[in-house]
């Protein structure tokens, strides 16, 4: 190696050094992944030159659910999605006498913000894909009743009620869930 390459690699190491050291002058973590306490409560995760990042909720506490302003409706017969069909209900805030819906044979059901009560089972699912998010599910009877190869993928959402599967049927907790 000549001498101006030991000099520039010198000179790099030298810049390193000084550069870390004003980092950790300025308040950066020594160790990465390290994370201090905030006077607010929260969680420094990261912070430099100008920026910080701080966690303000629990780690692995489920997020609060903020689902739909919508109108209550109360529906007396549950509804049935069967067959290679896909249902979603978005936005909408419904109590049911009884059983609130069945998702049979292929169907695809979709629940977005919304809010599902029921005196009965809120969802029962036999050999069906039923996606969950950012919703309220209730049942006094269950929540969730999944039998066959049903597949229920549930995230940010919070459910009141047993969550029961049976056989082949498979619950997806995609994270941020509440199961009361």
């Amino acid at each position: 190696m000549t001498i101006f390459c030991k000099r520039v690699v010198t000179a790099t190491v030298a810049t390193g050094v000084v550069f870390g050291l004003v980092g950790l002058a300025v308040g950066q973590s020594a160790t990465p992944g390290t994370a201090t306490q905030t006077s607010g409560g929260g969680r420094v995760i990261a912070e430099g030159p100008g920026y910080s990042i701080v966690a303000t909720g629990a780690g692995n506490q489920a997020a609060a659910t903020a689902v739909t302003d919508a109108p209550l409706e109360t529906l007396h017969e549950p509804i049935v999605c069967r067959g290679q069909r896909v249902l979603s209900i978005d936005n909408r805030n419904i109590r049911f006498r009884g059983n609130a819906i069945t998702a049979d044979d292929g169907c695809e059901l979709h629940i977005i913000n919304s809010r599902i009560s029921a005196s009965g089972v809120a969802i029962r699912a036999r050999n069906a894909s039923v996606h969950i998010e950012n919703s309220e599910i209730e049942g006094r009877k269950g929540a969730i009743d999944a039998a066959g190869g049903a597949q229920i993928y549930a995230e940010t959402s919070t459910f009141r009620g047993a969550a029961r599967r049976v056989g082949g049927a498979v619950i997806h907790d995609l994270g941020n869930n509440n199961w009361l």
